[in-house]
């Protein structure tokens, strides 16, 4: 379930970026994948792409055995661990400035990144949730029935009103484009927020702001 998210997670950034792109989930086994879909079809190049922080073990030699065994170009890119790209992302939001390194490390560490693709739901109006989320790039549209109120972006954060009162979620949030987020349960969220009082207030004054804004929608 988790390869299958990550892989239609890049399918439709490619896409989004004119790209023709096709893909599936191989075996668990990376060296073996390779080698189960070169038997199908031929490529000019393969692109190998591996954690930053690896282990010493076959893996780390994973882009060399490729290239030896099918003397293909291989290309190795390298990515941080989802946690690390957590915490970079959060780091990135005024909301979060004042943490400490460490509040930060222990809320990416609580924290997941999930992909979503054009026009997905993210969160219902009316179903019950106390879950926090922060844009990590994309954008989505916040929906009170068919209006729009507000565009959201990379950086942003929604959620906040359900994670001080988790009662029904007071409108939709729909993803306007691929889009990742940062996903952080409400109870984690909540032990941060009694560590940190002003990090509590800087919450309060961003729903105070939606509250406004939601107040000023014309009646009907």
């Amino acid at each position: 379930m988790i390869a299958r998210d990550r892989l239609d997670r890049v399918l439709d950034r490619l896409r989004g970026l004119g790209a023709r792109a096709e893909g599936r989930v191989g075996d668990a086994d990376p060296f073996m994948a390779v080698d189960d879909l070169l038997r199908e079809r031929d490529f000019d190049e393969v692109i190998v792409c591996t954690l930053a922080r690896t282990s010493r073990s076959r893996k780390a030699d994973l882009p060399g055995r490729v290239r030896d065994a099918f003397r293909l170009k291989v290309n190795h890119v390298t990515s941080a661990p989802e946690p690390a790209a957590s915490a970079d992302a959060l780091k990135q939001v005024p909301l979060f400035a004042s943490l400490s390194n460490r509040r930060l490390r222990v809320l990416a560490r609580a924290s997941t990144i999930h992909g979503y693709r054009d026009g997905e739901r993210i969160v219902e109006a009316g179903t019950s949730g106390s879950d926090l989320f922060v844009i990590l790039d994309g954008f989505t549209n916040v929906m009170l029935g068919d209006q729009r109120v507000a565009r959201l972006g990379a950086g942003e954060m929604f959620g906040e009103i359900s994670l001080l009162d988790p009662g029904p979620r007071t409108a939709d949030v729909i993803s306007d484009g691929p889009t990742r987020c940062v996903h952080l349960s409400g109870k984690d969220f909540q032990e941060i927020l009694e560590a940190d009082p002003r990090l509590a207030i800087s919450v309060l004054q961003i729903v105070a702001r939606r509250l406004r804004e939601l107040d000023r929608l014309p009646a009907g």
